[in-house]
């Protein structure tokens, strides 16, 4: 069996609005467009984190982050706030896909993505295609504080004891949670976390506007494990360690972002 674990991510930052005013209905809505669904929700008096059957979502007051992965169509999500939202409303969105390791199995490419992000917004795009590969779309507004995101590591081809027992045996989302060891690393997270039929496992953490995504794509044909956060480099370091001795990947990727008023940059090796 393949499933698409590498993620496509859309940021949308606002102003004149206050996301909090939006119901779970209207998010559900949103994720639905794309092809998924929500399945809890965890929430301080800062941010809301989602859990989906495809990644997650993370709403701030005055933006919005969604990653999906399989086969889902996120461009169809950023065409849905462009009908509920005015175009005064949007002051930044950023639309990124990673590379696939099927594209050919994909609903569509970032070339046909842009093409309908294109009528609505004016944008630049981004492309990587030594190591990390990956495709980026920027329109708006760009500084540290939309820009919540620090860090993605992608670990693909996972090996070693837990990833021979995620491939053979049947784990709860307490037993992987346990094996992860987020609590050692971590002070003050508030997690959700979700253990996939037949394979496959997902957590949100968040600590105040801070925020830490986990997905984990066991299947043989395409084991991949993901870590995106609003937390440094420095705060995560020990964390990733552990992981790479965990899972023993046959490549790590890692993304840092890094935003002043002017231009987004990511360092991606």
């Amino acid at each position: 069996m393949f499933y698409e674990g590498t993620e496509k991510r859309l940021l949308i930052c606002t102003k004149s609005l206050n996301l909090f005013d939006f119901d779970d209905q209207f998010w559900q809505q949103l994720v639905a467009n794309c092809g998924a669904e929500i399945l809890s929700k965890i929430q301080n008096s800062q941010l809301k984190a989602y859990l989906l059957s495809e990644s997650s979502l993370f709403v701030w007051q005055d933006k919005l982050l969604l990653i999906t992965c399989g086969n889902t169509q996120l461009v169809k999500a950023a065409l849905f706030i462009q009908q509920k939202f005015t175009k005064q409303q949007i002051s930044t969105l950023i639309f990124q896909r990673h590379q696939a390791l099927k594209p050919q199995l994909q609903s569509s490419n970032f070339q046909q993505d842009t093409l309908l992000l294109e009528k609505q917004f004016t944008g630049q795009q981004q492309h990587w295609k030594d190591g990390y590969q990956g495709d980026l779309f920027v329109f708006g507004e760009i500084s540290e504080k939309r820009v919540t995101t620090q860090s993605i590591y992608m670990l693909h081809g996972l090996n070693g004891k837990l990833a021979t027992q995620l491939q053979t045996e049947t784990l709860d989302k307490q037993q992987i949670l346990e094996k992860l060891k987020l609590e050692i690393f971590f002070d003050d997270l508030v997690f959700d976390h979700f253990s996939f039929e037949p394979k496959g496992y997902s957590l949100n953490a968040i600590c105040g506007e801070d925020y830490l995504a986990i997905h984990l794509t066991p299947e043989q044909l395409s084991t991949y494990l993901s870590v995106e956060t609003s937390l440094s480099a420095q705060q995560c370091a020990d964390f990733i360690a552990y992981l790479k001795q965990l899972f023993l990947p046959n490549n790590i990727k890692q993304l840092h972002f890094k935003s002043d008023s002017k231009q987004l940059n990511i360092s991606a090796f």
